[in-house]
């Protein structure tokens, strides 16, 4: 049960609440909308430059790393020579390149000596007569 002493308490506060609510509401003013707009404008230029320091200092960190990383090693060699009777995995689609300079004299052609059995007509077989 409830005690009337209570009640009355209650019912002051309630009344001096209510009053104090209605002095406040008396004296709230709502802000100019041309001040709310400026604030609002405000904010978006500090979210536009935030944004636009973090996208430099990401490109930035970026192009540090890229620069400055840790460049890809060499493979190691194979531990144990191949075998030779291990076939090669693919034959290789065009001759290796010869290693010729310009520089250097082109060797001379082969140069043939003239065999006893060779006969004026050119033919290597020796001949039954001989040559007039």
């Amino acid at each position: 049960m409830t005690d009337p002493r209570d009640e009355a308490l209650d019912g002051a506060l309630a009344a001096a609440l209510k009053a104090a609510a209605a002095t406040g509401a008396r004296a709230a003013v709502p802000e100019p909308a041309a001040q709310v707009t400026a604030r609002g404008v405000r904010r978006r230029r500090r979210t536009v430059a935030a944004s636009a320091a973090s996208a430099v200092c990401v490109l930035a960190t970026a192009a540090a790393l890229g620069v400055l990383g840790p460049r890809p090693e060499a493979p190691p060699p194979p531990a144990a020579p191949p075998s030779p009777t291990a076939p090669s995995p693919s034959p290789p689609s065009s001759p290796p390149p010869t290693s010729r300079t310009p520089t250097s004299p082109a060797p001379p052609p082969p140069t043939s000596s003239a065999s006893p059995s060779a006969t004026p007509t050119g033919t290597a077989f020796p001949s039954s007569s001989p040559a007039p």
